[in-house]
């Protein structure tokens, strides 16, 4: 009888030991080796100790032969980068081709064959490279590196990074989008029997997207990058028929001066009004945010984090951190090293500060998912070269007994919990055009978050305050050379006509009727260690949190609110991939959004 040799794996001295037992003894190393021709396609040396992933793959084989039992601590230590799957999903980003940029920004570095702002060395820019930008070979390698270090892969977060993306031409758009849809259709389809889509075939973006709700790897989530100026209605409609659920845009700052020294073109006014619309559509929003930019100070810094939430404008869902560093490559490199201008980056203990406090106004319903950019220190002329710069800010803060409510420091992750120990809250705030209302389900106690809802109520034209003129005028501040810079008469013209020819003739032609007298679902998040498609959960996934989620935010929609607002439907911004969810629960697939009569 064979025996289960992955009882009691707890910890990494466990793992150590039993590689050795597996070297020691010929079955086991018999095993192995077959493990690894199957991961690799080719035989390697008898002689090397077994990895990680190697072992996860024979724990799963003996788990098929029913030698051992399903064990979750197993699983976990054998696990490269736990995290890389324990906020539910598995995250995938990547790189479109080198292209020209709209913007002048002074700090951002160009390195040739790569994107603006884009390093070759940093880890997603590599592979992309590898891959010669390829969207299919890029996902392709991500999914195998994700599945050999024992991560789920049926539910995938989508990150496409690279300058400006809908600045790209709109075939080269649908192009890069497609191949992704077509990759993930693809990821052992095979194997389940079902079609594989050759390179030259006839599907649409609508068929693609269509096969990816019944797929292995699942699409839940699309994001791309973006200026706040290259937003405006028909661009939005045009990311929803692309299947886009998440905008990152580029912020930096709220003052106007940091913003013009930096060469930004762009005013904070511009992104208030870029970010309104994109809630208006149901958008989840990303700020990217750039403390130590020339001309500014810690003093600024810290305020513009308080004005991120002091009124009606910007409220951000998710936030990107990344403080200024002079990099070869970038024209504030040339006007230090030329000695143009004078800048000194903060210290490494003054960022710290600056940091920790600029973290004190993070409300409990905004994301905090990066602290700094993975940058290889070799790259960095001035500026922090702290790759652990996070830890370091953390661990300020528990000396200053500084309590992080963002969701990211909040997260369960891979903790085992009693979901009765969790309680459903709510909290309010206003933006211009309608009212926000966070759901979650907390343990106050732990100070923990297990899963989380987004609820947009869009004011009625007679509360509406209406943005004035001049601030619904994105560009009215902007010169006539910038204008040219950006050739953006020419994209708003080139928008417009694929507005025209595809979006308006297309499934994502009647948005705006959807949009007519509906509450939005911007996002439905439960962490956690993330379980497979249709798959029990012990720990918060798939327990019917989310299920619990939506019944309160549909209760909300039908009038069950401070404002007396009531609404017939309920529109949610959903990824292709979770569509299924959705169905389940009443709603139905128009013009790019799930929608229920709740009448």
């Amino acid at each position: 009888m064979i025996e289960n040799i992955f009882v009691n794996i707890r910890t990494e001295t466990d793992v150590s030991k039993l590689k050795r037992k597996i070297m020691r003894e010929d079955y086991w190393r018999n095993r192995i080796l077959s493990v690894r021709e199957k991961i690799n396609n080719k035989v390697d040396k008898a002689t090397t100790m077994p990895n990680n992933p190697e072992l996860l793959e024979l724990y799963h084989e003996l788990v098929n032969e029913k030698v051992a039992d399903k064990d979750i601590d197993t699983e976990n230590i054998l696990k490269r980068l736990k995290v890389r799957s324990n906020s539910g999903v598995a995250v995938v980003s990547l790189l479109t081709k080198p292209y020209s940029c709209p913007g002048k920004c002074i700090y951002c570095p160009t390195e040739k064959n790569m994107p603006k702002s884009y390093l070759s060395r940093e880890p997603a820019a590599a592979r992309a490279l590898l891959n010669r930008f390829d969207p299919y070979k890029q996902i392709a390698m991500r999914l195998k590196a994700l599945t050999m270090n024992g991560h789920p892969v049926d539910k995938i977060e989508m990150i496409l990074i690279g300058g400006t993306f809908n600045f790209y031409k709109k075939d080269y758009q649908e192009y890069f989008v497609k191949e992704s849809f077509r990759a993930c259709n693809n990821w052992k389809a095979k194997e389940e029997g079902r079609e594989f889509i050759e390179e030259n075939h006839n599907y649409s973006l609508e068929d693609l997207q269509r096969i990816n709700e019944s797929a292995h790897a699942r699409i839940i989530g699309l994001s791309i990058e973006t200026r706040p100026d290259y937003i405006t209605p028909s661009e939005l409609k045009w990311l929803r028929y692309l299947g886009v659920t998440k905008v990152e845009i580029g912020v930096q700052h709220l003052d106007d001066e940091v913003l013009k020294f930096n060469k930004r073109e762009m005013t904070a006014r511009d992104a208030a009004v870029g970010a309104e619309l994109l809630r208006d559509y149901g958008f989840k929003i990303v700020y990217h945010m750039m403390p130590n930019l020339p001309t500014s100070n810690p003093v600024k810094d810290v305020k513009m984090f308080k004005n991120l939430y002091d009124d009606k404008y910007h409220h951000p869902d998710m936030m990107k951190i990344y403080p200024n560093m002079v990099l070869r490559g970038s024209l504030l490199y040339k006007l230090v090293t030329q000695k143009k201008i004078d800048y000194e980056a903060y210290d490494d203990q003054t960022l710290i500060e600056v940091l920790a406090q600029c973290e004190s106004y993070v409300p409990n319903y905004t994301r905090l998912i990066r602290m700094i950019r993975d940058i290889p220190a070799d790259y960095i002329i001035i500026g922090s070269k702290k790759s652990n710069l996070r830890e370091e800010v953390d661990k300020y803060q528990k000396q200053k007994g500084f309590k992080q409510v963002d969701i990211r420091a909040r997260e369960i992750r891979d903790t085992s919990i009693d979901p009765e120990d969790f309680e459903l809250t709510e909290t309010w705030y206003e933006t211009e055009n309608g009212y926000e209302c966070f759901l979650q389900f907390e343990n106050k106690e732990q100070n923990k978050i297990a899963g989380f809802l987004r609820l947009r109520l869009p004011k009625k034209d007679e509360m509406k305050s209406h943005l004035n003129e001049s601030f619904a005028n994105i560009n009215s501040d902007i010169n006539t050379e910038a204008l040219k810079n950006w050739g953006i008469d020419k994209w708003k013209k080139e928008s417009e006509k694929y507005y025209e020819d595809v979006v308006s003739k297309g499934f994502a032609g009647d948005i705006d009727k959807i949009m007519d007298n509906s509450a939005l679902v911007r996002e439905l998040h439960v962490y956690g260690t993330m379980k497979r498609v249709g798959e029990m959960g012990s720990q918060s996934q798939h327990t019917g949190m989310g299920k619990r989620l939506l019944i309160r935010a549909e209760e909300i929609a039908r009038g069950d609110n401070m404002y007396n607002l009531r609404y017939n439907k309920i529109s949610i911004i959903s990824g292709v991939g979770v569509r299924d969810y959705y169905r389940k629960r009443g709603y139905t697939l128009e013009a790019t959004y799930m929608v229920k009569n709740i009448k």
